[in-house]
């Protein structure tokens, strides 16, 4: 049945404790005897070489766990924004979203997207305030920033009793009961809630009462009206609107000292949405999916990876129907079928085979070369695509070069590896850098997939800023002749050509004009004029970067009955070329890029003025709520390395995506250090 397995992803900030609260549930649950630690690298969630190195999450993790008989599946998903592929990827396998905040810490910029993205989702989500225990932990300040902070309809079902080294117990604010732990023990003792916290209580149940009337007519009536309303219809409602995503319940834990976890595992049971509750997904073809056992099989990819002994492993969300070995499926977005040989659920590191697989599970399926995350899997007869998986585009770059020739052998097939499993990678062949440039998400990002080409490749490459790729123009008019003359016995070549370059305007490319005369070039051999320009463009006038946007005009020239051959005039017409250009004011041009950038209005001066500092040109700038967002033109050599100064800028809170737009002229310095890094290189 849809409703036998429910899947719940973590998410937060790096840092809030969501590896060490899914050791908690899983060894209070029974399904791993002893709790291990990130620091210790002996946690079921952070197994890859990668994260035990750097003692964070890298990639989302899939930890199953049963409950008083109900089945879970945790996603434990990365803290780093840089890692927004293996978030979103959960965010779509998953039914409910549970947010970590800590306790100490409150609510940080990465808890406020991944807040944004799961209510974008319309997820079910809850949120846990964790590390109670730790020194300077404040469930009031945490709580005050969580509604201050975080959108939609929030209240605490919890009040903790002690807070950091003292924390030993909750008020139960639906119940008004209260809970505490003897203790490093979980088993909760149930009393009266103490005295000193029942004016706390009282305030705090009073603010979860109207959160709950809020999503319910009948019950707001009773409420306006003064009368009592019944416990159980008040326990019902409250489930109903958390189901719904209508009210978002707030509860404590301390993860490491095991405390509030069995409460939190009980809360699940009600408050978790199961497959069958899911809201209807959005098609680009196709029917959406029925979520149901016995509907025609549909499945999401939400992440990929490469096992160096299985291959590709495909994960997927059965959303209905079922899948067996043996059955044919087809990738719709790929337009590919596929046969199916075997089908696993994850746990951790391991996978375990399973006959089937059936709406609501998580599955795995391997040795697949089609699919690639967020595409859609369904029954060939019935087809329908899903709409796609929304990532953010790339913002920062780095240029790869190979240490060795072994190195170079083996980078393309490692990268493209890595792509397959990683959908916010891509790569730039740069023909005119010749360089092998990687986009990411940010440097931890890049940094660790260099680490993942060394560590699981063999692969080593050593990274650098790429290269820019500049253009050269004219800006004023002038003329040359060149006479080509070659004679060393046998056939000579001659060729004489008179030419005039002038600009165009930004945009425009080359253009080749014939005003040739009175026959003094043969017109057989006009396009060879042109094809010794083109040939010169290409090799720039002084920094070695492509011409553009010039017009040449060929006015006249000389020929011989014998010597005069097509090569002749390519050579003199790329002479002229080169010379006429020199006296013709030669400029740099540098490409400009479209910035936009979003962040908190309060950043928006600093944003503004960092944006000018680097030849920035404020384009405009428009509000989004709380949010600025602001436009600019600004030079690509200025926004290489963006990212870290716009994090570091903003706490954490600016994003912004970068394209193209157009060249424009460089300032004198600013070519003058160009030419003379081109000198020194060459």
């Amino acid at each position: 049945m849809p409703d036998t397995v429910r899947n719940l992803a973590l998410l937060s900030h790096s840092g809030a404790g969501k590896t060490s609260l899914t050791e908690a549930l899983l060894v209070r649950s029974g399904a791993k005897a002893t709790l291990g630690g990130v620091d210790s690298t002996n946690t079921s969630a952070d197994f890859t070489p990668e994260e035990q190195h750097h003692h964070f999450s890298i990639y989302t993790s899939t930890l199953p766990l049963t409950w008083e008989g109900h089945a879970f599946n945790i996603l434990d998903t990365p803290g780093y924004a840089d890692f927004v592929g293996e978030i979103r990827g959960a965010q779509l396998a998953a039914d409910a979203a549970m947010v970590v905040v800590s306790a100490v810490s409150g609510v940080e910029v990465g808890t406020e997207r991944v807040w944004l993205s799961a209510s974008k989702r319309e997820l079910n989500t809850l949120c846990v305030i964790n590390q109670m225990d730790r020194s300077n932990a404040n469930f009031f300040r945490a709580m005050a920033d969580i509604e201050a902070t975080l959108e939609g309809n929030l209240a605490a079902i919890q009040l903790p009793l002690g807070q950091g080294e003292d924390f030993h117990g909750v008020v139960d604010l639906l119940h008004m009961q209260a809970y505490t732990w003897a203790d490093d023990s979980d088993s909760a003792h149930q009393v009266p809630v103490p005295e000193e916290v029942a004016g706390a209580a009282d305030e705090y149940r009073r603010r979860l009462v109207e959160a709950i009337v809020e999503t319910n007519d009948d019950l707001m009536d009773l409420y306006l009206d003064d009368q009592p309303i019944d416990n159980s219809a008040l326990h019902d409602a409250f489930y109903e609107a958390v189901r719904n995503n209508e009210l978002t319940p707030v509860l404590l834990t301390s993860a490491v000292k095991q405390r509030g976890i069995r409460l939190l595992l009980d809360f699940m049971l009600e408050g978790v949405r199961f497959n069958s509750d899911h809201l209807p997904l959005k098609t680009t073809s196709g029917d959406a999916p029925i979520f149901s056992e016995d509907a025609p099989f549909c499945a999401r990819v939400f992440r990929t990876s490469i096992d160096p002994y299985l291959g590709k492993e495909t994960m997927i969300r059965v959303l209905a129907g079922k899948l067996r070995p043996g059955d044919t499926i087809l990738d719709s977005n790929q337009d590919a079928e596929m046969k199916i040989s075997h089908v696993y659920v994850p746990n951790g590191k391991n996978l375990d085979e399973v006959s089937e697989l059936s709406a609501g599970m998580i599955g795995v399926l391997t040795k697949l070369d089609a699919p690639r995350t967020g595409d859609t899997l369904c029954d060939p007869d019935k087809p329908l695509t899903l709409a796609p998986m929304e990532l953010p585009p790339t913002v920062m770059a780095l240029a790869l070069h190979p240490e060795s020739r072994s190195d170079e052998d083996k980078l393309a097939d490692a990268l493209h590896k890595l792509l397959d499993e990683d959908p916010t990678l891509s790569l730039e062949r740069n023909a005119e850098t010749h360089e092998t440039v990687l986009w990411g998400m940010g440097h931890v990002h890049l940094d660790i997939t260099i680490e993942k080409l060394r560590d699981r490749y063999n692969v080593s490459v050593t990274s650098t800023t790429p290269k820019i790729s500049y253009r050269e123009t004219v800006a004023g008019k002038a003329e040359a002749r060149y006479r080509h003359k070659k004679q060393s016995g046998g056939a000579g070549q001659f060729g004489e050509v008179s030419l005039r370059v002038e600009p165009l305007p930004r945009g425009s490319g080359f253009v080749f004009e014939n005003k040739v005369v009175g026959g003094s070039i043969p017109g057989q051999f006009i396009s060879s004029c042109e094809k010794g320009v083109q040939g010169a463009l290409s090799e720039g006038i002084n920094a070695g970067y492509p011409v553009v946007d010039v017009k040449v005009t060929v006015f006249d020239g000389k020929h011989h009955p014998v010597d005069s051959k097509d090569i002749a005039f390519q050579i003199a017409a790329a002479h002229a070329f080169k010379e006429a250009s020199k006296q013709a004011k030669p400029a740099l041009l540098e490409p400009m890029m479209l910035v936009k950038i979003r962040a908190p209005e309060r950043f928006t001066g600093d944003i503004i003025s960092d944006m000018t500092s680097r030849r920035g040109r404020i384009l405009g700038m428009d509000n989004a709520g709380s949010v600025s967002i602001v436009s600019a033109h600004v030079p690509m050599a200025e926004v290489q390395r963006y990212s870290p100064d716009l994090l570091s800028m903003t706490g954490g809170r600016g994003t912004f995506s970068l394209k193209f737009d157009h060249y424009t002229a460089a300032p004198d310095y600013i070519a003058a250090q160009v030419l003379d890094a081109q000198n020194v290189a060459s």
